[in-house]
Order: structure tokens, then sequence, then C-alpha cells
């Protein structure tokens, strides 16, 4: 009874804050203390989750801005290493799927962001609870004041030396170090200002350089961009191998509508 009646007045808090409700979406909390509140940068918050709880596995690719913007709020409002939420998203079928955030601080004061799921990765299914110890859909990522950074996009994973222009550029943005975020904008420059590059390579470039603006709040350049990738887009739709692309541009842009 205690969870039903938080449950109930979370959701009341949000319509009061103007946050979105969704009849498929339930949220529920033992703590509404907002004295939780996490500070990674909205950017990484849009850019990873819906990416990889809605999209990835086909788990939930029907959800609208507002069904992912209630559970991103809730989850930067009231998470803390005390304090855990659980999603359940209804989903035709006999099994609803579920989320577990929590956040692990380690011992040597690194704090981990966990998002377990009830999806099974070797069965292809929603399970009937969320089995942690089994094979079930799990992502974490390490939190570093305002970063936010995905496992494989930490500075001791990758090799810098070695990566094309490109790779460098996305790799600055994501990883946990705020240092290589000035060197950004420079790395992108001179990738979009040469002259021979090929269709991909420079809707890859735009599109960083997109990314990076939505990171900065650049919310004009962000409008303009947006139209130049369209117009990219358009030019060059008989060329091959773009598919991937378009699909990130794509949730690229929902993540522009997330941030509004």
């Amino acid at each position: 009874m205690k969870r039903k009646i938080i449950t109930l007045l979370l959701l009341a808090i949000f319509t009061n804050f103007g946050y979105a409700q969704s009849e498929k979406i339930n949220i529920k909390s033992d703590n509404l203390s907002e004295s939780n509140y996490l500070k990674m940068d909205d950017f990484y918050l849009t850019h990873y989750l819906y990416i990889d709880l809605f999209l990835r596995e086909n788990l939930f690719p029907e959800a609208n801005s507002e069904d992912v913007s209630l559970v991103l709020k809730a989850l930067k409002k009231y998470v803390s290493v005390n304090n855990k939420l659980d999603i359940e998203i209804e989903k035709p079928g006999k099994r609803n799927y579920l989320i577990r955030f929590a956040i692990l601080k380690k011992d040597d004061g690194t704090e981990l962001l966990i998002a377990f799921t009830n999806w099974s990765v070797k069965k292809k299914e929603f399970e009937k609870e969320i089995k942690i110890e089994n094979d079930s859909y799990t992502r974490w990522y390490f939190l570093n004041g305002n970063k936010m950074t995905y496992r494989k996009d930490m500075s001791n994973q990758n090799d810098y030396s070695s990566m094309n222009k490109s790779d460098l550029a996305n790799a600055y943005l994501f990883d946990e170090l705020s240092e290589n975020d000035t060197l950004i904008k420079s790395t992108l420059d001179e990738i979009i200002n040469e002259s021979d590059l090929s269709a991909s390579d420079k809707i890859m470039a735009n599109l960083l350089l997109l990314k990076y603006q939505i990171f900065q709040k650049d919310n004009e350049n962000v409008t303009k961009q947006t139209e130049y990738l369209n117009e990219l887009f358009e030019t060059n739709k008989g060329e091959p191998n773009l598919r991937g692309l378009k699909m990130a541009f794509d949730a690229t842009k929902f993540q522009i509508e997330l941030a509004k």
C-alpha cells in the first residue's frame, strides 16, 4: 500500500510541475526526496538512455518524447545510492517491460548508474520479473560530475592515438574527461574542411557537430545544422551505406525533442 500511495504522489508531483503522464508507464519509488538529484548533463542522459533502453533490442521503439521524458525526469530527480526507481511499461503481449534504475558506489568512490531490465537477451523476450543474475539486458554507466559515460566509451578503453579524426571527435565527446571537450570543435572543423570527403564521411562529421551543438545547448545552430543534415541526406539519398547514419540522425532529432 505504501508503494502504491507513493506512486500516485509521484505522478501528482509530475503533473504539478508540468511533466507528462502516460497511461502505459508506471513509475514506482520508495523515496520522494529531491536531494537525490543526479548531476549529469541532460545531453548524456538522453543520448545513452533513449538509444539503450528504448531502441536497442527493439525494447520500446514506439515510445514518444513524452514517454521517454517522463522516465528520464523521474530518474534524474529520485535515484540515488540509497534509492532505486522501478519503471513498468505496458506492452502488448503477456509481459510488460520492466526497468530498475540504481546507483552503485564502489569503495574507491566511483559511482555507476545501472539499468536492469527483464528482457532476456538469450530468449529475446520479456521475462516475468527482473533477474539480475541471469542474461537479462543490463546497461551501466560511469558518473563523473556532469559526465555520464558508457563503459566502452571510457578513455582507458580506447587508444586515441590510433583513431581517425571522426572517431577521435566522438571519443572526446563521450569520454569521461572534461578537458577533452575543448578539442571536439577543432577536430570536427579539420574534417569538414577537407575537400575530398565522401558523402558518408561528410554526413558523419556533420552529425557529430550537431551532437556537439546539442551538448553546448547552442539552440540556434542546432536548428540550422539539423536543416543542413536534412539537405545532405536528400542530396545523397542515392548513396549506399547511409542507412545507419540516417537512423543515428533520426535518434538525434528525437534527442532534440527531448531537450525542449
